[in-house]
C-alpha cells in the first residue's frame, strides 16, 4: 500500500464552486496531487481482505489518516471502473477544533465510468453512500466528483448527504436503490436536527437512476358508465415493452376534484419476454392488453380523466431535498421510475435551482414548509400527474418548459396549487413544446382554473402558455393574501 502527502493550495478555489474542471473528469487529481499537503489515497493501491474490498480497505486507510491529522485535505481517488463496497461505511466527521469539521473528499472519472456499487451478500445499509449527521459542527469544504453510486437493489437508498456546509457536488448519480424505497437520493436531515442541516452547498449535474428499463407509448381510455369506471380500450399497447412486476395505471386530469371516490387499476401485459437484473426476481416485460378495474369509483365529471400508465422499481423520491438552505443547484436530473423526480421538503429555503430536468411522468413537489426557491428553466419532460405540486408558501417557476414525445402522454396539469397559504409564489412565463387538448395549464383542489378565473391570495400568475397552441394566457394582478 502507498500514501503520497501532497499540498493544499488548491482545494480552497474548488471548494467555491468553481468552474475551472473539466466537467465529469478526474483531471483534478494530478492538479492536486501536485501541490504538498494533501493526502491522496488511490483504490488502485489496496486489495481485498476478506469481506472487505479495496474500496472499503483505502476508507479506512483514508478515515484513519483524517482522524489522525484532521487539518490535512484528504482525497480518496477512485478506479475508472467498478469500485465495489461492502461495508458501505459512511464518510467521518472530523473535529478541526474551530467549530466546524472535515471529511475525505472523493473523487473519480465521471459518472460514467467510476462507480461505487453495493457488493450482493453483504449487510443492507440504509445508503451506499453517506454522510452522518455532524453532531459538532458540519463538514466544510467537502468535494465530491465524476462517479455513480449504484445501491444495486439492496441498500434502502444509493445517497444519503447530511450535516455539511460550504461544500460541493460534482458530476454525480445516485440510483438503483431496494423495491419500495423511500429515495434514491436524499440530501439534508428530514427532522430538523441541526446536526443535519446542509448549508451553502453547490450542486453540479447531479441525476438519478434505476437500471430496470420502463416501457413507452401504450394509451388506455377509460371507459365511464354513470361516473364509474367500467373498462379500458387499448388504443396503443405501446412502443417499448412494460414489465409485468413494476407496471401501474392511475386515473388523472383535473376533473379528479370531482371523484367522491377515485377509480384505481392495474394494466394486464401480455406477450411475455424476460430479463435478468442483479438481485431481482427474473422481470417479465410485455405489451399493455388491458387493465383490471380495482375500484369502479365515483365521479361527477369523467370529460378530462385519463390513465396514466407508469413503470419502472418504485421509489417515493428520486432527489429528497430537506432543511437544505441558501444553495445552489444546476442541472438535476431524476431519470428513474419515481412518484417525485424532485421533492423540496420542509426547511429547503433560498435555494437557486436552474436547468433541472424531471424526466417522463415524475413531478417537483414543493412541500408545505419549503420556501423561497427560486426554479430556473425547468424543462418537464413528458409530465404525467403534475409537472410540479406547490404546497410551500413562497418561491418561483421562471422560464418552464413543458413538453411531450407523443400526444400519447396527457397531462393533467403545468402546475397544482395545493392547500397552502401562499406570501408570495410566482410563475411566470411557461412555455410548451407542442400541444395537446388534454393539458390544463393550473389545477386547484378545487378543480381548473380558467385564464379569466382568480388565483389563491399570494399568488402571481404571468405569460402562462395554454398547451394547445392557441392562446397564453396572463394574469397580471397578485392578489394580497389577507
Amino acid at each position: 500500500m502507498k500514501l503520497s502527502i501532497f499540498a493544499f493550495a488548491f482545494m480552497g478555489t474548488l471548494a467555491m464552486g468553481q468552474t475551472s474542471l473539466p466537467w465529469g473528469q478526474a483531471l483534478s487529481v494530478p492538479l492536486l496531487a501536485a501541490q504538498s499537503g494533501n493526502a491522496m489515497f488511490y483504490v488502485s493501491s489496496y486489495s481485498w481482505s476478506g469481506t472487505h474490498t479495496d474500496y472499503d480497505m483505502a476508507r479506512q486507510a483514508a478515515d484513519a489518516y483524517i482522524a489522525a491529522h484532521p487539518g490535512t485535505p484528504t482525497y480518496l481517488v477512485l478506479n475508472p471502473a467498478v469500485n465495489q463496497t461492502c461495508d458501505a461505511v459512511a464518510l467521518p466527521s472530523i473535529s478541526l477544533g474551530n467549530g466546524q469539521s472535515s471529511t475525505v473528499s472523493i473523487i473519480g472519472y465521471g459518472l460514467n465510468v467510476s462507480s461505487i456499487m453495493k457488493r450482493a451478500g453483504c449487510a443492507i445499509r440504509a445508503a451506499t453512500f453517506s454522510h452522518n449527521d455532524s453532531p459538532g459542527r458540519p463538514v466544510v469544504n467537502a468535494w465530491f466528483q465524476g462517479f455513480s453510486v449504484n445501491a444495486n437493489h439492496l441498500d434502502l437508498a444509493a445517497c444519503e448527504m447530511y450535516g455539511m456546509s460550504a461544500s460541493t457536488f460534482f458530476d454525480i448519480s445516485c440510483g438503483n436503490a431496494a423495491p419500495g424505497a423511500d429515495h434514491e437520493m436524499e440530501v439534508g436531515n428530514h427532522d430538523a436536527n441541526s446536526a443535519g442541516l446542509m448549508h451553502n452547498i453547490n450542486f453540479f449535474n447531479m441525476k438519478t437512476f434505476d437500471s430496470v428499463g420502463v416501457g413507452k407509448g401504450a394509451v388506455l381510455t377509460p371507459v365511464w358508465n354513470n361516473g364509474s369506471l367500467t373498462g379500458v380500450t387499448v388504443s396503443n399497447p405501446g412502443t417499448k415493452k412494460y414489465t409485468q412486476q413494476y407496471v401501474r395505471g392511475q386515473i388523472v386530469g383535473p376533473d379528479l376534484s370531482t371523484c367522491a371516490s377515485v377509480p384505481t387499476l392495474t394494466p394486464t401485459v401480455s406477450n411475455l419476454s424476460s430479463a435478468n437484473f442483479a438481485n431481482l426476481p427474473v422481470v417479465n416485460y410485455g405489451l399493455v392488453t388491458g387493465a383490471q378495474i380495482t375500484n369502479p369509483g365515483n365521479c361527477s365529471s369523467t370529460a378530462r380523466l385519463y390513465i396514466l400508465i407508469q413503470d419502472g422499481v418504485p421509489a417515493t423520491y428520486g432527489m429528497k431535498f430537506s432543511y437544505l438552505t441558501s444553495s445552489h443547484a444546476w442541472n438535476l436530473e431524476a431519470t428513474g421510475s419515481t412518484i417525485y423526480g424532485e421533492a423540496w421538503m420542509a426547511g429547503s429555503a433560498y435555494n437557486t435551482i436552474m436547468g433541472e430536468h424531471p424526466y417522463t411522468n415524475q413531478t417537483v413537489q414543493i412541500a408545505e414548509y419549503g420556501s423561497a426557491d427560486k426554479h430556473y428553466g425547468a424543462f418537464f419532460d413528458s409530465p404525467g400527474l403534475y409537472g410540479a405540486a406547490i404546497y410551500g408558501p413562497s418561491g418561483a417557476f421562471t422560464n418552464s418548459v413543458f413538453s411531450w414525445d407523443s400526444t400519447s402522454y396527457n397531462a393533467a396539469s403545468g402546475y397544482y396549487l395545493g392547500a397552502a397559504t401562499y406570501s408570495g409564489w410566482t410563475v411566470q412565463n411557461s412555455q410548451c413544446t407542442n400541444s395537446t387538448s388534454n393539458f390544463v395549464s393550473i389545477t386547484t383542489a378545487q378543480g381548473p382554473i380558467a385564464g379569466s378565473g382568480s388565483t389563491p391570495a399570494g399568488l402571481t400568475l404571468r405569460d402562462i402558455e395554454d398547451c394547445d397552441g392557441s392562446v397564453a394566457l396572463d394574469w397580471e394582478t397578485q392578489v394580497v393574501a389577507q
